[in-house]
């Protein structure tokens, strides 16, 4: 499944155009790496974004892996269940 399409299956993003423009931009990474928004995307992958955080003045970064592709969409509570989060260190 392309990278972003999956991001807005997965109700990451609220457009897939917002999802394609994040990586195309680089805030978003698949398994540590840049890559297009057209790259296939698996289970097992890893997403980590990238945003600035105004509130603290810094950058956050989340890690996210991915558990399943969905195979419809899905509400985001459902979605929730298709990745995990990855703690960092």
């Amino acid at each position: 499944m392309r990278l972003d399409v999956l991001l807005f299956e997965l109700r990451l993003f609220k457009s897939r155009t917002q999802a394609h423009d994040a990586i195309a931009l680089g805030h978003v990474l698949l398994g540590g790496a840049r890559v297009k928004p057209s790259h296939e995307a698996r289970a097992g992958d890893r997403v980590t974004f990238t945003r600035e955080d105004p509130r603290e003045g810094g950058v956050r970064r989340r890690t996210l892996e991915i558990l399943e592709l969905p195979s419809r969409s899905l509400s985001k509570e459902a979605a929730r269940a298709l990745v995990r989060e990855v703690r960092e260190g």
